[in-house]
């Protein structure tokens, strides 16, 4: 892994090894904005472009198709580099969507045309955002992905709620399992071969990253704060049947102390109102 940059290669389908920190520091992270528990879901709002380009943008972008099955996703300091992406991902990276169903209006192309996408800053503002803390960063990163999103796709959409089905991760009746981290220095990978490495994690990265194993969204009513230590492994999804490790939900239990309950929830989406094939290079 080349310094300030991450790496993540898969096959279609896998769930990818993230490192959080460095994910954070390279900007492009699934986030997750989620309404209150019963809140009132509330009308749509006027429709817009995806982000206002008046902000800072990246220099040089290149977008063309990409037949080859191979899929990557490389983050430096300077950008970042796709291969064998689909638009819907890019979506929902820039708008922090955990799941497929957040996204209301996508045509079908949009989730079945694999690209190659290559953006990169001008070094001015590639040294302005290195001196910006992670969370800035990312945040930053998301507000120029969406103002690539409106300016190459003509990008059009608006925020709305939908009850979904989530789950509730709450402390099981035996108690936590998890240790406190002893320092603040952390990071969180996910395999797809079931299994899951974290230091100094919180509660909310758990939930967030481990929405996507479950195939809803996960909403963190643990009450546990800061950061802890452990590794999680679980028999994934068309595992052999004499794999010996537990489900998800029955390890979540036995070893870490929690408990996955299946609910209803208001959640944040987003309706796309247009969006056109890549303009050209």
């Amino acid at each position: 892994m080349r310094e300030g940059s991450v790496w993540v290669r898969l096959s279609r389908g896998a769930t990818s090894m993230v490192a959080m920190g460095s994910m954070l520091s390279g900007g492009l992270l699934y986030g997750q904005v989620q309404r209150a528990a019963g809140a009132t879901p509330t009308k749509s709002e006027t429709s817009q472009p995806a982000a206002a380009t008046s902000g800072p943008t990246y220099e040089v972008v290149s977008i063309k198709p990409d037949p080859s099955g191979q899929v990557f996703w490389s983050n430096t300091i300077d950008g970042f580099s796709m291969g064998g992406t689909l638009l819907a991902t890019l979506i929902r990276s820039a708008y922090g969507l955990l799941m497929p169903n957040q996204m209301i209006g996508l045509p079908g192309w949009a989730s079945s045309e694999p690209m190659d996408v290559q953006a990169k800053m001008d070094a001015e503002l590639a040294a302005r955002m290195a001196k910006l803390p992670p969370m800035e960063q990312w945040q930053q990163r998301q507000k120029m992905l969406q103002a690539l999103l409106a300016d190459r796709f003509a990008l059009k959409l608006h925020h709305t709620t939908k009850q979904l089905p989530v789950y509730v991760m709450t402390v099981a009746s035996g108690g936590s399992k998890l240790k406190p981290s002893a320092t603040d220095m952390g990071g969180l990978a996910v395999y797809a071969s079931g299994k899951i490495e974290a230091r100094a994690t919180s509660m909310q990265s758990l939930a967030m990253n481990l929405s996507g194993t479950v195939g809803r969204i996960i909403e963190d009513r643990t009450g546990l704060a800061g950061g802890y230590d452990f590794t999680l492994e679980w028999a994934p999804e068309g595992a052999q049947a004499d794999d010996p490790r537990p489900s998800i939900f029955t390890a979540m239990e036995e070893q870490l102390g929690l408990k996955l309950k299946p609910g209803q929830g208001p959640v944040d989406a987003i309706v796309i109102d247009s969006i056109q094939r890549p303009s050209e290079n």
